[in-house]
């Protein structure tokens, strides 16, 4: 985690540091007692808006749940001055190979514990060699198997080891930023490279200054706390590392210059590559520098829209620039008006205290609402989801009394009409099936389906296991469809084509599951999706009401893969998905316009 702000970090922050220090007290062996609290207290903070600084100010932090005495001292400390006296200790105490460890899927806090004591492993090398040697097995607990997997997932970590989610290098690339910014001699500044174009995974952060003092820039940013220069690359640019591993580049250009920088420096390669044809077909060259025309001349660019418009192209937002044909397609007239978060209406995929949540009915609706949405879906787990919590029938029934007496009480009508629509996220049992009888799937407003278990079938099994669910004719959209965890574990192996094909053919939605560890579907595979008609639906698998700000890293993948707003099912007005979802209802049971078996069916009309 990067250096806090000394003023009021937002609790998700603060969560992410209660989080660190319970992992780093159970890995260095102390009170389990006292690192569950801390983990404890991390979940509540995640739920929660409080305004921490007033809280400490006034000597209220006991106020919040599962905060005692000794978190609150620790909160306090961070609040007030940036800093976490217990968390620089831990880290201090705890061997510097250990973190490498922890991203070794399946490895967790107790086995790297006893790797560590009982093996004197410190490090991936030190791993992969007692691997290698047969001694992991010999530990209890471990195994033959188990010993493979660790070895399987050393290579995995070593690939994930200095990369990171788009969020978390989002937040640390946002505080460089400013520190340059505030430098003298700075014209203008922005993010660049991969963090601009929103991929969901980086291995650097880039940064463009424009200036005529570079020097100030550059010792703006090595001045700032957690950053070491690393050196300069082929191009001159500055080269630096921040404390947790992450790179960082700098390039500076003088202010005449930025516009073309700022093209260049986003990329990406194949982007740029395409960029650079297409301005030789119309008779100019583009460099890092700007754009030329045949026999001399700089074009004047006042921004990035006119570089485009230089090259007889409409501007294509950075989340396009990766190279997979977009500037053929904008040469030939593509210009789409890309979804924004603003144009969400609801979401879908939530969870409430009823399984894993951390917020009611009542308060995840409300939170909703606050956001201006007119609808929101629940999707507690299913019962054989017991490690979340998973409802049985009757829970599951109590629950839609609970949502059918907030939506008479406070609903509303007409114009500002808010729904909660009741669902479930059913478990897609290793056999196709969906988790509850069909009556009780029957009685719901929709069904979302996905994975949670037996991860390890064959990419044939695993593939027809989803297909026989999403040709069940309850389901209504299938969630997170490879099971990943961004940098914590591969996908399962499925054909996630096939699988679109398939949803295509049932009239399916697909889930971008918007959880910034998972964003699942890949952006990749969307595109393909929305080429078969398969509706969308942004989810942001909310366990709390902070976690609807998910949405908008979903919306950062559907962008990408160049998706308008009617190309996705929440942006529909709650009347179009009120009569979606008792269209598929209807479709499902067999009534007068459900399709024959096999025969494609189709949402609603564009």
């Amino acid at each position: 985690m990067s250096e806090l702000p000394a003023e009021a970090p937002h609790p998700r922050d603060v969560a992410r540091l209660l989080s660190e220090i319970a992992t780093l007290m159970e890995l260095n062996g102390r009170d389990p007692f006292r690192s569950r609290a801390f983990a404890s207290a991390a979940r509540a903070l995640e739920g929660t808006d409080a305004d921490l600084y007033a809280l400490a100010q006034a000597d209220r932090l006991t106020s919040l749940r599962g905060v005692g005495e000794g978190i609150a001292a620790v909160i306090r400390e961070v609040v007030l001055t940036g800093r976490s006296t217990p968390l620089e200790e831990l880290r201090a105490a705890t061997p510097i190979g250990l973190f490498d460890l922890m991203r070794i899927p399946g490895l967790g806090t107790k086995r790297i514990r006893t790797l560590h004591t009982g093996l004197g492993v410190d490090s991936l090398d030190a791993l992969e060699e007692a691997a290698r040697a047969g001694r992991v097995a010999e530990l209890p607990g471990f195994g033959e198997k188990t010993q493979q997997r660790i070895l399987e997932g050393i290579a995995f970590a070593r690939a994930s080891r200095k990369r990171r989610r788009y969020p978390e290098a989002l937040e640390a690339a946002a505080r460089l930023l400013d520190g340059i910014r505030a430098a003298p001699g700075v014209a203008a500044a922005e993010i660049v490279g991969a963090l601009r174009r929103r991929m969901e995974v980086v291995d650097r952060v880039d940064l463009l200054a424009a200036t005529d003092a570079p020097e100030r820039v550059e010792a703006a940013l090595l001045a700032l706390n957690g950053v070491r220069e690393d050196g300069r690359d082929p191009d001159g640019a500055l080269l630096a590392c921040l404390t947790d591993g992450v790179g960082v580049r700098l390039r500076c250009v003088s202010p005449g210059r930025f516009v073309a920088a700022l093209v260049w420096e986003t990329g990406s390669d194949a982007h740029l590559a395409g960029l650079v044809e297409r301005a030789r077909a119309q008779g100019l060259s583009l460099g890092r520098d700007g754009v030329v025309r045949e026999g001399g001349g700089a074009v004047a660019l006042a921004d990035e829209a006119a570089l485009y418009s230089a090259l007889g192209l409409p501007y294509l937002p950075p989340e396009l620039r990766e190279g997979t044909g977009e500037v053929e397609r904008a040469a030939a007239g593509w210009a789409p008006r890309l979804v924004e978060t603003a144009d969400l209406r609801g979401t879908f995929h939530c969870h409430t205290t009823y399984s894993d949540g951390r917020a009611t009915v009542a308060e995840m609706a409300e939170a909703a609402r606050a956001r201006g949405w007119s609808y929101l879906g629940l999707a507690d787990h299913s019962r054989s989801a017991a490690y979340a919590g998973g409802l049985s029938i009757s829970r599951l029934r109590e629950q839609r009394r609970e949502v059918d007496r907030w939506n008479a009480g406070q609903g509303g009508a007409g114009e500002g009409a808010f729904r909660v629509f009741h669902g479930t996220e059913s478990d897609i049992l290793p056999d196709g099936s969906l988790d509850y009888p069909d009556d009780v799937l029957a009685s719901l407003d929709y069904v979302v389906g996905s994975v949670h278990s037996s991860f390890g079938m064959s990419e044939e099994e695993m593939t027809a296991r989803v297909i026989r669910a999403v040709r069940h004719p309850a389901l209504t959209m299938l969630g997170h469809p490879t099971g990943r965890l961004l940098l914590t574990r591969e996908g399962y192996a499925i054909d996630v084509r096939a699988v679109i094909d398939a949803a295509a053919e049932a009239a399916v939605a697909i889930e971008i599951n918007a959880n910034p560890q998972r964003l699942d579907l890949d952006w990749r595979h969307v595109g393909y999706a929305a080429e078969r008609g398969v509706l969308i639906a942004i989810n942001p698998d909310a366990h709390s009401t902070a976690g609807l700000e998910h949405v908008a890293y979903g919306v950062s993948m559907a962008r990408k893969a160049g998706l308008e707003a009617r190309q996705i099912l929440n942006c529909w007005t709650l009347d179009e998905v009120v009569s979606y979802f008792a269209k598929r209802k209807q479709e499902g049971q067999g009534g007068a316009d459900a399709p024959a078996p096999g025969a494609p069916r189709r949402g609603v009309p564009r």
